[in-house]
């Protein structure tokens, strides 16, 4: 697949502005195939044949080369797709989580504009409960296993039919890569026809029925053998996914709808087979499970048979699509339009107001306890252990499998994505944050801070200092937290300029107690709280959060006179936490998919 040529770009502008789309709104569908890696694709190079039509349509339009998913598993990966935010800041980041609601989705805008909704998903974490079909007219969703590929393409062609000559946007889901792998003849001997070990003709976790690690370690007894015919069960599952997506693009072609569709193929996240001692997805943010197939197709509009080797993210998709259906919601993005990139015009526009810059590719939301975090300037990737504070750094293109952890030699690119990975971090939850400043003299200061309600206590995690300017300082030396975790002290530390101590406290909600002391004195009359720059009438203190919101919400636009210690609390933009209570059919078909024990 060739890059953008100057030639194609010229070509696809003149297209564009003197065709435009010839009267009327282009039609958006988004095909979505869960589970998917994209190195199990021939148009991103695999040697098995088990995709002509997407290659076909990979043919047609912009192949993405390097597309991050914003989180491993689908849930909060395909709330990211229709919100352009981060699963911390769209909440949908847990299966007791539902996306919320004080911002629009795509399907939201796309409504506002006139079209027709609809969306055929096979996923129970995308259940109406979850939020995630907010816009859709139609939202079909059938009980696990009901129906598989050719079920999902001729209820999509048998929706669009029912459209007219009204614009529509569909999503069409198709769930049968994810496991159990239980490809239809002939497709589930189709990749290893001679394979007679332990593993027949469908595979499923029958056998090793327990928790991640448990799981990982039984699994060890699987041979090479064995494990290249799972693969050939999963690559099974995706060669028959791809017929019925070209029986799809081929209903298109009959319907005349190819020339004013906007295609937008992806998956939520991949799949490890083994690739660092695991199975499955959701526990890891290795490029296994989160680097996604991503294609944009309009003939007429963006090139054919090109290829886009910069990284790009999941983030992307909605700024995109709106962009080139020309479409301007009033809302704010974290991502941004790839539109400028399809068409090899340059650069993208650096929005202000986001996180992170568009080369930057953030993901989160892991499963399990405790959480990983990554963020990626390629070449360079951080993975976060939130519980265990272990930083893994990877060069991918020197090790693109991601197997030589260059954390231990301190690189020196380690620096800016520790700073990002944390103002990310910070930026997207609720942050507790305490100014110290001297004032150009030196002043000591002690802190201590403890979370509790009652006889338990919480955890005061994701703790950094900062200096002035926003960079990150060592804390090692100025900090010290107890195994409980539930509190967390500034000792002795001497200051004449400004630090500022970042945190985070889990649950949130809890009542949080501040003990602070300047030059070895309690600090009454020269701690301020908040915006107002309130003073306690005594130390220690403690502040509770009325209904999730606390008096000490947002930083101070001015400053007192030093020495002081200022409190304040960044709480989210987005709303409180919207919680999910699955029923009993929901939850057996989780405990099949293992999302649950």
């Amino acid at each position: 697949m060739r890059p953008l040529s100057k030639a194609v770009v010229l070509v696809a502008l003149v297209l564009l502005f003197s065709c435009g789309r010839e009267g009327g709104k282009f039609n958006l569908i988004v095909i979505a195939v869960d589970t998917l890696r994209p190195d199990h694709l021939g148009c991103y190079g695999y040697k098995r044949s088990t995709s002509p039509g997407i290659d076909r349509l990979a043919a047609d339009g912009v192949l993405c080369e390097n597309a991050m998913s914003q989180s491993p598993w689908t849930l909060p990966s395909f709330a990211t797709v229709f919100t352009s935010l981060y699963p911390a800041q769209h909440g949908a980041v847990k299966l007791s989580n539902g996306m919320r609601t004080s911002f629009p989705t795509l399907a939201e805008v796309l409504k506002d504009d006139g079209y027709a909704t609809g969306a055929v998903v096979n996923a129970p974490v995308l259940k109406p409960m979850n939020r995630v079909n907010r816009g859709f007219d139609f939202y079909n969703f059938v009980p696990l296993r009901t129906r598989v590929a050719d079920g999902t393409t001729s209820d999509v062609l048998g929706w669009i039919d029912g459209m007219g000559d009204q614009p529509f946007f569909m999503f069409a889901h198709y769930f049968d890569p994810h496991r159990p792998y239980s490809p239809p003849a002939p497709y589930h001997r189709v990749f290893d026809p001679d394979y007679d070990g332990r593993i027949g003709d469908s595979f499923d976790l029958e056998g090793f029925n327990a928790p991640k690690p448990e799981l990982f370690s039984q699994m060890k007894v699987l041979t090479p053998a064995d494990w290249n015919h799972i693969e050939a069960l999963y690559d099974g599952e995706i060669a028959f996914t791809d017929r019925e997506i070209g029986r799809l693009l081929e209903g298109l072609r009959d319907r005349d709808l190819v020339k004013n569709t906007l295609i937008v193929f992806l998956s939520d996240h991949g799949e490890e087979f083994n690739d660092h001692g695991g199975f499955g997805h959701g526990h890891s943010l290795y490029n296994e499970l989160i680097k996604v197939p991503l294609i944009f197709s309009l003939p007429g509009v963006l090139p054919r048979n090109a290829s886009l080797a910069r990284q790009v993210r999941l983030l992307d998709v909605m700024p995109t699509v709106l962009d080139i259906l020309d479409i301007q919601p009033d809302a704010d993005f974290e991502g941004v339009s790839l539109k400028p990139l399809l068409l090899g015009e340059g650069a993208v526009d650096e929005k202000e107001g986001t996180l992170l810059p568009p080369d930057v590719a953030y993901a989160e939301a892991t499963t399990g306890n405790p959480e990983s975090k990554t963020v990626m300037r390629y070449p360079w990737k951080l993975i976060y252990n939130m519980g265990t504070k272990q930083m893994s750094v990877y060069n991918l293109a020197e090790d693109p499998g991601e197997q030589r952890d260059l954390a231990p030699e301190k690189t020196d690119d380690l620096a800016p994505l520790d700073q990002m990975l944390f103002m990310t971090i910070f930026g997207t939850s609720d942050t507790w944050y305490v100014e110290l400043a001297g004032g150009g003299e030196p002043h000591r200061f002690n802190v201590k801070l403890t979370v509790e309600r009652g006889l338990s206590i919480g955890n005061i995690h994701t703790y950094k200092l900062m200096d002035s300017t926003g960079r990150l300082m060592d804390t090692q030396a100025a900090i010290s937290q107890p195994a409980s975790h539930s509190v967390l002290s500034v000792d002795d530390l001497e200051l004449s300029g400004t630090l500022t101590l970042a945190f985070q406290v889990d649950p949130s909600e809890w009542p949080l107690e501040f003990d602070i002391l300047v030059d070895g004195r309690t600090a009454s009359e020269t701690t301020y709280l908040g915006p107002g720059l309130h003073s306690p009438h005594e130390i220690p203190f403690t502040i509770k959060r009325h209904r999730g919101r606390a008096k000490v919400r947002g930083q101070p636009r001015t400053m007192p006179d030093p020495p002081y210690v200022l409190v304040w609390l960044d709480e989210s933009d987005y709303g409180a936490d919207i919680k999910v209570k699955h029923d009993e059919e929901t939850k057996k078909e989780l405990r099949a998919l293992g999302y649950i024990q």
